[in-house]
């Protein structure tokens, strides 16, 4: 089991804390009509987005109001139909991260967004069991550079 304290104190250690409000990520569960896991709520507490582990990632919050997290999402779902058990976190070249708020993170071709509801990729995507597993891999990267 990842422990967050630990994730927190080795981000902390990189950038210092930049998390985003309780507030906000209810208003992100409410305006996605989903749940939000709780490794993803406590880590958004000091980590609201953007450059980690060489991926840009979009920001779950910011000071304008809105949140590009929000904003793909919705855009992915109208695209493509991701269903709502999928968030969007990060489209690096080629390829597109979502996390799925029951059973972790893909990491997938591009082309194989239209088939995240399905399953059936045509390359297997990179998967971990919940965020903070990927979040741990991210830092493992940062630490590395």
């Amino acid at each position: 089991m990842i422990n967050i304290d630990d994730l927190k104190e080795r981000y902390k250690n990189i950038y210092g804390v930049e998390g985003c409000s309780v507030k906000f990520l209810r208003e992100i569960e409410k305006v996605l009509e989903t749940k939000l896991p709780t490794d993803f709520k406590e880590i958004a507490k000091f980590y609201s987005g953007g450059l980690l582990g060489g991926i840009s990632h979009y920001e779950i919050a910011s000071a304008e109001g809105a949140s590009a997290i929000l904003q793909e999402t919705l855009r992915l779902r109208k695209a493509v139909g991701i269903n709502k058990d999928y968030v969007v976190l990060a489209e690096p070249p080629g390829s597109l991260i979502v996390m799925n708020v029951v059973s972790g993170v893909l990491w997938c071709d591009a082309n194989d967004a239209e088939n995240i509801n399905s399953k059936a990729f045509e390359n297997e995507p990179d998967r971990w069991d919940c965020y903070a597993s990927f979040f741990n891999y991210l830092l493992d990267r940062e630490e590395s550079e």
